[in-house]
């Protein structure tokens, strides 16, 4: 996220009692050119931290705001060491782990309706395998109850549930795969991963 990104975001977060802010407004109280603010907030708006209310008018969203947290989190860091983590990247997991936050609850095809962008590939089978590696570190709950499926056969979706006490901030956990670890740069803990039950997803 730049400077200049950041500050747009920051001066709209302030407006979030009111309907939106136009570019107009954001030119004033910013200080920024007009082609700054502009191509900013297409960006933002494309990044889905802000929304349209009306051409040209704007309000956070909150993943928005979810990610100016990070922002911060990432200059203080924990025990304040600054973390080595680029949140200008909208990774898959990034959007994965910021749905889960917002949900609690999910499975792979709720997730999946929320995060894709279009241009993943084999976006089903990633999300599943990080959701168990947050479930091996201890931030995800197997549910007993599973989702439906949509045909007869099926023996419906697993479904977790986001760990309170682990909903540690807003910057993603990253799965090491080949340290078979996670770490949150949330709090700098890095976790072995532990067994999980392999349970294949059903048809849908």
């Amino acid at each position: 996220m730049t400077w200049t990104s950041e500050t747009i975001m920051r001066t709209i977060q302030t407006h979030m009692l009111n309907d939106c802010i136009c570019n107009e407004k954001l030119v004033e109280m910013t200080g920024l050119k007009p082609k700054q603010v502009e191509d900013a907030t297409q960006k933002l708006h494309k990044n889905g931290f802000i929304k349209r209310v009306e051409p040209g008018c704007y309000r956070i969203t909150q993943a928005g705001i979810i990610a100016l947290d990070a922002k911060q989190s990432m200059r203080s860091g924990p025990k304040g060491e600054t973390l080595n983590v680029k949140l200008h990247k909208n990774s898959l997991r990034i959007r994965v782990w910021r749905a889960i936050r917002i949900r609690k609850s999910f499975s792979i095809p709720e997730l999946e309706g929320i995060v894709a962008a279009g241009d993943e590939k084999d976006i089903t089978s990633n999300i599943g395998k990080y959701l168990r590696a947050l479930e091996s570190a201890g931030y995800l709950i197997r549910m007993n109850k599973r989702l439906r499926g949509s045909s007869l056969t099926s023996n419906g979706f697993l479904r977790w549930r986001l760990d309170p006490l682990k909903d540690t901030g807003p910057l993603a956990p990253v799965w090491r795969q080949r340290k078979g670890s996670v770490f949150d740069p949330n709090n700098g803990e890095e976790i072995t991963l532990l067994p999980v039950k392999q349970d294949e997803e059903a048809a849908a």
